[in-house]
């Protein structure tokens, strides 16, 4: 599909960038608790990170302008999907792929260029799973195709990941896995775009010159264990490069915070603190963030009420995209939604292995690694201090033993001399005898 709409998005697939659940999953757990209600914010190597509709942004490349569109209007031209928003019939995309594919062939060219649309919207834009019913807003929106390149679905698509997020809190400490939606795609590369060491060991840039959005600029096999992402944060450096914000460059401008800014968004001056810390480049390495046990949590009637509507009902039995210790996908990029650990990966990504051994060969030699100059300083004096006390024991017990030697030495020598006397007086009274017994006597 080379329709410029979503064509930047299916690069993805085109490049060989895999998913790397454990990446998501461990920044999950990093999250810091605010009350903001369109970004979240994480800690890695105890700096805080942003992910805000700017970031998704800049990663995706979709529209998140809102403006009014109204889709209660529609034109029936008695075709496949005209049908279905008649007699409120349901459809997934597991029953396309089942049975619509090959029944789309008698379609008109229109209704098949709709049900791709609504392929993509489904599976990838929004990465649901693939026996969850299409909304009908999603139909009467792919009635007029100029409605639906102009809908806002940069939007629509973060706010629906920001949900998943929030509902995935409950589940980050089961051991067999959990399930997820949403596009994770976009929170994998903002990672490997926040932390570019992180971009190392999971892939490698398509092109430095690259000006698109940055899903199209990364390929991969994104083999990331959890081991890897706890090195990299023991040994991450002092002046590592590490990107709180990420500023979306188009035609060579910077675009403003302030035109993400939504009008409902919610104050906390713990984030106003975190902001104002980041402007005056504060030292985080000394910071100690709180940990809270994560506890189930109720989203509000209101908000239930309002995904129906906007993203409609999900099949009865539908599963979403597993994420687990053995699972090596979320979604894939053209439009299946579940991607099993247990299948292997056949994507070959040279260099994986000698990129992530030079990236920790280099973080190893760093002077200091980690480890904060007061620490280094304690460290420093202890092993003097040790020395000190070792050498003062060493000396004492030489002092001492020499003491001994020529205590020894002292009376050995006194009883050697006593005896050498002894010695002499014997021979010398032997040879007076010797005399007195050879001399001539006269008579």
């Amino acid at each position: 599909m080379k329709d410029p709409l979503f064509s930047h998005i299916m690069v993805i697939e085109e490049n060989g960038l895999k998913f790397s659940a454990r990446l998501v999953h461990s920044f999950l757990c990093r999250e810091l608790m605010t009350s903001k209600k369109y970004e979240k914010w994480f800690s890695f190597a105890r700096k805080p990170l942003r992910f805000s509709l700017q970031e998704y942004h800049a990663v995706k490349g979709l529209n998140v302008k809102l403006e009014k569109i109204s889709v209660v209007k529609w034109t029936d031209d008695m075709g496949f999907w005209s049908k279905m928003i008649k007699t409120n019939g349901r459809i997934n995309l597991k029953l396309i792929k089942e049975k619509y594919l090959e029944e789309s062939r008698s379609w008109t060219w229109v209704d098949r260029v709709r049900m791709i649309y609504l392929c993509v919207i489904m599976g990838v834009v929004m990465g649901r799973d693939e026996k969850v019913n299409f909304p009908h807003l999603y139909m009467k929106l792919a009635m007029d195709l100029e409605k639906l390149r102009r809908y806002p679905w940069g939007l629509y698509s973060f706010d629906f990941l920001l949900k998943s997020i929030d509902k995935a809190k409950d589940k980050l400490e089961k051991k067999e896995g959990y399930l997820m939606e949403g596009f994770l795609f976009a929170f994998q590369i903002w990672i490997m775009e926040a932390i570019p060491a992180f971009g190392e060991i999971c892939g490698r840039k398509v092109s430095s010159n690259f000006t698109g959005p940055m899903c199209g600029n990364w390929t991969g096999c994104a083999k990331c264990s959890y081991q890897d992402i706890i090195d990299l944060e023991t040994l991450f450096p002092e002046e590592g490069i590490l990107h709180s914000f990420m500023d979306f460059h188009k035609d060579g401008r910077v675009v403003c915070s302030d035109d993400f800014v939504r009008k409902d968004e919610k104050k906390d001056e713990r984030v106003d603190l975190m902001l104002d810390m980041i402007q005056r480049k504060h030292d985080w390495r000394k910071h100690i963030w709180g940990v809270v046990e994560t506890t189930s949590s109720e989203m509000d009637e209101g908000d239930e009420e309002s995904e129906q509507e906007e993203e409609g009902e999900e099949g009865e039995d539908g599963s979403e995209t597993e994420i687990g210790e053995s699972s090596h996908g979320a979604s894939t990029a053209d439009g299946a939604a579940t991607v099993s650990g247990r299948k292997k990966r056949k994507h070959a990504d040279l260099g994986a292995a000698s990129r992530k051994k030079k990236l920790f060969c280099d973080l190893g030699a760093t002077p200091k690694g980690s480890i904060d100059r007061d620490m280094q300083r304690f460290l420093e004096g202890l092993v003097q201090s040790s020395l000190a006390v070792f050498g003062e024991k060493l000396s004492q017990q030489i002092t001492d033993r020499m003491d001994k030697l020529e205590t020894v030495v002292t009376d050995r020598l006194g009883t050697l001399e006593s005896e050498v006397t002894q010695l002499r007086t014997a021979l010398l009274l032997d040879r007076v005898d010797e005399c007195f017994l050879q001399k001539p006597r006269k008579f």
